[in-house]
Formats: structure tokens, C-alpha cells, sequence
């Protein structure tokens, strides 16, 4: 949670610059296995924002694996529902958090990418979960 909302601090052109990081290294990587495929430039324009929208998917995936493995140490009960909550009041604040850093706004869009990544994340566990418990009462 600090990582994400550290990131969500940064300023718009901070923010950019790391999302261009990002997006130049996969492009090593499509340059790689494509060799003379497309420029950099139609790369950015291509697929920029699909990776950005990716990446909040990903770290929110991540955050909900996190919370529901965590829950599990404590919690038997409602190991899905109040993890998935939280994941998602997370994901809520966070982009009121970015109305108050420059250059960012609040999107509900990513709200619903982010809980959708907790959700995906929740339910992998979920499922890893159920699948062990019946390999043992087998």
C-alpha cells in the first residue's frame, strides 16, 4: 500500500517519466523478439496506455493477494468478501488521493481496473485455496 500510494504522489511528469521507463523496456523486449517491427514512437502510441492501465491492474492484483494472505492469518471466515472491500476502499482513496498531487486527477476507470486486478488477485487465492483443501480430504 505505501509503494502504491508513493507512486501515486508523484507528480504528472514524474509519473510519466516512469511509465516511459516501463514502456521502453518492454520495447526492448518486442524489439528483441520482432526485430524491424515498429518504431518507438508507434510503440508509445500503440500500447502506452494499455500498459499503464496494466500496471494498475498488476500492483492491485498484487495488493489483493497480499491482503487476502495476510486476512487468512487471522480471519477462516469471509476470506473473500472483506479482503475485496478493502482492496477496494484502497483502490477508491487512492484516486482521491491523486486530486491532490499535480497534474493528476481522479479516474473512476482505474478505480474499477485496480478492483478488478484485487478481485482477479483475491480469487486466484480463493481458488489455490479450495483446490489444496480438497487434494487433503481426498
Amino acid at each position: 500500500m505505501a509503494l502504491i500510494f508513493y507512486m501515486s504522489a508523484q507528480p504528472q511528469l514524474e509519473s510519466e517519466a516512469t511509465s516511459n521507463l516501463a514502456t521502453e523496456f518492454l520495447y526492448k523486449i518486442y524489439s528483441f523478439l520482432f526485430p524491424g517491427g515498429i518504431p518507438l514512437s508507434d510503440f508509445f502510441a500503440r500500447y502506452g496506455q494499455f500498459i499503464r492501465k496494466m500496471a494498475h491492474f498488476t500492483e492491485f492484483m498484487l495488493l489483493g493477494i497480499l491482503i487476502r494472505t495476510n486476512y487468512l492469518e487471522y480471519r477462516k471466515d469471509r476470506t473473500f468478501l472483506f479482503p475485496l472491500l478493502l482492496a477496494i476502499a484502497y483502490a477508491v482513496s487512492d484516486e482521491i488521493h491523486q486530486l491532490f498531487v499535480a497534474g493528476r486527477y481522479c479516474s473512476i476507470k482505474d478505480m474499477l481496473i485496480d478492483s478488478s486486478g484485487a478481485f482477479l488477485g483475491i480469487s486466484i487465492c480463493h481458488l489455490v485455496e479450495k483446490g489444496w483443501k480438497r487434494k487433503e480430504d481426498v
